[in-house]
């Protein structure tokens, strides 16, 4: 693979030029991949995954295993995510509480657990092939793979950095051009815009310019069994919790509820016409889906006004981990929702500027 070498000073010269290099010198998966991926095998188990995902601070693990009558030759099979993992283990995991199912799931193999032949690219796929792909399946990553070999991973992390890295660059740029008239998006989309990378940082000052607003929102007394509920018929993974103000006071994500669910064993069924199936799995009669949200939420929630930049809640996403950012008011009230597949949709956003700029 070639790695194309240039100066920071040029390409900010370059794109305040009017010339968005910026999509030229990063437009495949190549470009923005991490190469140095952690792996395991089908016979490594949910204690070794856990521990491998906590030291090294990532939430997929690619998974492989050794090809009959090829010794030492390996193949890519699947991958592992930490809901997978949550799937199959308590909270109470190394604590006061500890379940007895924790210790039996900890010693299963991930070939019960990985997700095979799961949807992947290769390292000349173009980025915006690759978002099309993690927002339409909702998933926060895809292996990398070259004529059946692993070669790297794309996550939702990558693509943060890559976002951050652009409007760094457009704020520069910004500083060294005169201001524009802010444009509606939609009109830029249209092309009347040359300057992709400009025009997308004129457009997406704010969370409020691309923040979900329809916000789905539970009380603090609803149970397990709803937050289900609510998560698989629109088919999202946050929650927020109010409480009887319509102040924001918690938050719920699927990861939460992953844990919550009691030990599942064996191989998962998946069905991919129901939104987290495989994952939910859990008998309706079972004593914890009546357990209120409250005891089960997050309080400590990191939220944001409308007027917050972008660029600012995309670099706390980044360096704080997490998924989403509720937007609220002075009161607390619910707004709208920031989360990462918003961002990888304004990053798609970006190329079909370039595209259009360049056709």
């Amino acid at each position: 693979m070639v790695n194309r070498q240039f100066r920071l000073i040029d390409l900010i010269d370059d794109m305040c030029d009017g010339k968005d290099v910026f999509f030229q010198f990063v437009r495949n998966v190549k470009d923005m991949m991490t190469y140095d991926v952690k792996v395991l095998t089908l016979d490594d188990t949910i204690a070794t995954c856990l521990k491998i995902m906590e030291e090294n601070k990532i939430r997929h693990i690619p998974v492989v295993d050794t090809a009959t009558g090829k010794k030492g030759k390996q193949y890519f099979v699947g991958i592992v995510s930490q809901r997978d993992v949550f799937r199959q283990i308590s909270p109470y995991l190394g604590k006061v509480g500890e379940e007895d199912s924790d210790l039996k799931a900890l010693k299963q193999p991930l070939g019960q657990i990985v997700t095979r032949k799961p949807e992947t690219v290769s390292p000349e796929t173009k980025i915006q092939d690759m978002i099309t792909i993690m927002v339409d399946n909702r998933i926060d990553a895809v292996p990398v793979v070259l004529d059946g070999d692993l070669v790297g991973i794309a996550t939702a992390t990558d693509v943060l950095k890559l976002f951050a890295r652009l409007d760094a660059i457009g704020q520069l740029c910004r500083e060294k051009t005169e201001t524009e008239q802010s444009r509606r998006f939609v009109d830029l989309l249209s092309g009347d815009s040359g300057h992709a990378t400009l025009a997308l940082s004129s457009v997406l000052r704010t969370v409020k310019d691309v923040m979900t607003e329809q916000v789905v929102c539970l009380a603090e007394r609803d149970n397990l069994a709803k937050v289900i509920e609510v998560m698989q018929r629109g088919k999202f993974r946050h929650v927020p919790i109010v409480d009887k103000q319509k102040r924001l006071v918690g938050i719920i994500s699927d990861r939460d509820v992953l844990h919550y669910l009691p030990f599942h064993k064996g191989q998962r069924h998946l069905q991919a016409e129901v939104f987290r199936a495989g994952l939910f799995d859990v008998d309706p009669n079972e004593p914890i889906m009546l357990q209120p949200i409250n005891r089960i939420m997050k309080r400590d929630i990191t939220h944001a006004p409308p007027d917050c930049s972008f660029h600012e809640a995309v670099k706390m996403l980044q360096e704080m981990n997490i998924s989403c950012l509720p937007v609220t008011d002075d009161e607390k009230k619910v707004l709208g929702i920031v989360t990462v597949s918003d961002v990888m949709r304004g990053l798609l956003a970006a190329y079909a500027l370039f595209e259009k700029a360049n056709a």
